[in-house]
């Protein structure tokens, strides 16, 4: 696959957008993770060193609406990023007007001007040509180092860039990196390949995980260990009426199973949880679930079995964390799978942004071969046939 580079762009005195993807994690404002905005440094350093001015383009969560034209979360705010680079020497303004930033960024007042959360305005989500050429009018260039939103639709990772002839559009070198890291999982020979999965998005992981196991001539699981509430869609018939899901999550974890069954692909659930009840955590079996338990970890008896599996792997990637690994009661499980795959001799990947967060948190990024900045983006692209066909964000950028 040859891709459009930055590298090939002139770039001395233009004013560049660059999408990114900085959805860091938040909590009260707080930044959980800054994994994903150093990741997009290099980029940004050397648009900079090259005499550029960029327009920086990112989404933060999922806001909701507040009206049918009208989206804002105080806690989704971009403003939020502003004193991380500004603590790290960058020159940085905040405009939440995009009229002002088409002209703000012909005066270039900062080497950066940062958009509000792009997820604000309607017409993101809605892949819609007069956004696309609001966003257009603020920039000559344009450069994509968004890989966490190559899977999606998003107009700023796809009509955007088509408002950009192929001399003044490319991809950032967070994308060529992540790009380079997983052909060596797709090309991998190896019939060892375990694949760990959790977390608590089931409607953006299931049908990637199904694309995945049918599209198996081009990369197949050995094992695919799920825990977190994933893991627990696909014990339903185990487990109160209380943690039941609906029909579509059912159905479609009832099919993975079966597919995974006529594949030969060991398919590796939890047996005990940590519960949260009565104020009080206990390990109990999967069939001891009760009704008013909160299910925050998985037990000793998991991750002994999950462990185990992940020493037989010669290539390994994780998506997910298997509990509520922000709390101390809680993240044992997550803690001790990361650890073990670490520990593995196998070239592990690590994609998402709470299995990242948790990485690092654990301290274990050094002895990962590579962490991811994409979950759905990463698990869709190794499921594809033909990535560059089939991912948006890729197709815009190659073909239009």
């Amino acid at each position: 696959m040859i891709l459009p580079s930055i590298k090939a762009l002139i770039l001395n005195k233009k004013r560049v957008f660059l999408r990114s993807d900085l959805n860091i994690s938040v909590y009260k404002r707080h930044i959980l993770s800054d994994f994903k905005l150093k990741s997009t440094l290099p980029t940004i350093d050397y648009i900079l060193k090259a005499g550029g001015k960029i327009v920086l383009g990112t989404h933060i969560g999922r806001p909701e609406a507040q009206s049918k034209t009208h989206f804002y979360d105080d806690e989704l705010s971009t403003q939020i990023l502003i004193p991380w680079f500004e603590n790290r020497g960058y020159d940085i303004e905040y405009q939440p007007d995009l009229l002002q930033a088409k002209n703000q960024s012909n005066i270039n007042a900062s080497s950066i001007l940062l958009l509000e959360n792009l997820r604000f305005f309607n017409g993101e989500k809605e892949y819609n040509l007069n956004f696309a050429e609001l966003l257009a009018a603020t920039a000559d260039i344009y450069v994509n180092d968004a890989f966490g939103l190559i899977h999606r639709s998003d107009t700023s990772v796809t009509l955007l860039a088509k408002q950009f002839d192929k001399n003044h559009r490319g991809f950032g070198f967070l994308i060529e990196q992540e790009l380079e890291n997983l052909e060596k999982i797709r090309n991998n020979t190896s019939q060892n390949f375990v694949l760990v999965l959790g977390g608590i998005k089931l409607k953006d992981k299931l049908p990637l995980l199904k694309k995945l196991i049918q599209n198996n001539d081009q990369i197949k699981p050995k094992s695919i260990i799920i825990g977190g509430p994933l893991g627990l869609a696909f014990l339903e018939s185990k487990v109160p009426e209380s943690f039941k899901f609906d029909t579509e999550t059912l159905d479609m974890a009832n099919q993975i199973k079966q597919m995974a069954t006529l594949n030969k692909i060991n398919l590796l659930l939890p047996v005990d949880q940590i519960i949260f009840n009565d104020n009080k955590i206990e390990t109990v079996k999967i069939n001891e679930i009760t009704l008013d338990s909160q299910c925050v970890d998985i037990g000793p008896e998991t991750i002994t079995l999950f462990s185990q599996e992940i020493q037989t792997a010669d290539v390994i990637f994780c998506n997910g964390t298997m509990g509520i690994y922000t709390e101390e009661y809680a993240q044992n499980g997550t803690q001790k799978i990361l650890q073990a795959i670490a520990d593995s001799k196998a070239f592990k990947v690590v994609g998402g942004g709470d299995a990242t967060a948790a990485t690092c948190m654990f301290g274990l990024e050094e002895k990962m071969s590579f962490l991811s900045s994409g979950g759905g983006a990463t698990l869709k692209y190794l499921g594809c046939k033909n990535p560059e066909q089939e991912m948006p964000g890729l197709n815009a950028m190659i073909y239009e």
